[in-house]
């Protein structure tokens, strides 16, 4: 059984409750349970446990000390205290203490794990071998991916990248619709690394993509349907529906789709609000 968690945060803002009540909205006409977590910090996905297993749900803490929100005046007291807040929880373990991660920078692909590089940037102080098998035996020996930073997202976080469909398929973010030439390299770059172990599927849109795009991948799939980010309060923009259009093609389960513009202002979506807790 799977619930779905979000910050109180999320529902108390001012700014972002329209979107809270989306998608507890959706959950509840899909009979999925949902809870909220007493933090300050809406992007519950960044400092939640990571989830080894879905099978043998295991979950695994890390240091959320993250230099996006370390070097901010303004965000330093959102750096929430995981210790504390999943004090308790009889499934979840440390890891890695003092090695400093961030929830969004990390894509689960059954066998594989795909961050990006920034974790070795944000851990400067190891080896970066060191780093590395600490990771992968920390994730039962899993096979580690790291994929190159994405310089124009400020914060690195892979689930802005791609998406894991299961049967050895990933979901690439529409990298192949910005014409200049730098993306196009980091496009082939991209697959070049994934595609000696995934089958993938590439997002495009179709004609002149918006520049929010980007926000479709961080969808939020839980069993029966898809929750889709959207731009606009009536899905009915182009891009919306071009990308209402597109996941109908990608997957089996109804398209909800979500006004998650609040979201997309601040540089998230609906991944990055939510937390999947397995109990078996």
């Amino acid at each position: 059984m799977v619930t779905i968690f979000t910050s109180t945060s999320l529902r108390e803002q001012t700014t972002t409750r329209v979107v809270a009540e989306q998608i507890f909205s959706a959950l509840d006409s899909l009979g999925i349970p949902h809870k909220e977590i007493p933090t300050n910090n809406i992007w519950c996905r960044d400092y939640m446990p990571l989830l080894l297993d879905r099978h043998q749900p295991r979950y695994t803490r890390y240091r959320y000390y993250p230099d996006y929100l370390r070097d901010s005046k303004t965000y330093l007291s959102t750096i929430v205290d995981t210790e504390t807040l999943c004090l308790g929880w009889h499934n979840v373990v440390t890891h890695w203490p003092n090695l400093i991660m961030d929830g969004g920078n990390y894509v689960l692909c059954d066998n594989h794990v795909i961050m990006t590089d920034k974790v070795l940037t944000e851990n400067a102080g190891y080896y970066q071998t060191t780093i590395l098998r600490s990771l992968e035996q920390g994730f039962w020996n899993k096979h580690l991916i790291l994929l190159p930073w994405d310089m124009s997202e400020p914060y690195g976080h892979a689930d802005g990248m791609v998406a894991y469909l299961g049967d050895n398929k990933l979901l690439l973010n529409n990298y192949g619709q910005l014409h200049e030439t730098g993306d196009q390299a980091f496009r082939k770059r991209l697959l070049h690394l994934l595609e000696p172990h995934f089958e993938v599927i590439e997002l495009d849109y179709g004609g002149k993509p918006h520049k929010d795009s980007w926000c479709y991948l961080n969808y939020l799939q839980v069993l029966g349907a898809v929750l889709l980010p959207c731009l606009s309060e009536h899905f009915d923009s182009d891009s919306d529906r071009a990308a209402i259009e597109t996941f109908q093609t990608i997957f089996t389960e109804p398209i909800i789709p979500i006004y998650a513009e609040p979201l997309v202002r601040q540089g998230g979506a609906l991944h990055c609000v939510t937390w999947e807790y397995y109990n078996n």
